[in-house]
């Protein structure tokens, strides 16, 4: 994922089962990196509409999204 992508929370992630994010809810990713290590998997920053951001996040718990609910 890039900088500026539009995102949409995975009903399946443990962050909207955790209730820290709704399930859909749509977010644009500030930041893309991995940490440190062979297996470090890919972590996004992502700011949702209620200018609630979250730091770290796997990637996997996301899906890209397209189309007119991409463009704010």
């Amino acid at each position: 994922m890039t900088p500026g992508q539009r995102v949409r929370v995975r009903p399946a992630s443990p962050i909207a089962q955790r209730k820290d994010a709704a399930v859909g809810e749509l977010g644009t990713v500030l930041c893309c990196y991995r940490g440190r290590g062979r297996d470090a998997a890919e972590r996004l920053d992502v700011r949702f509409a209620s200018n609630t951001v979250m730091w770290g996040v796997a990637a996997d718990q996301f899906e890209p999204i397209d189309g007119p609910e991409a463009k704010d």
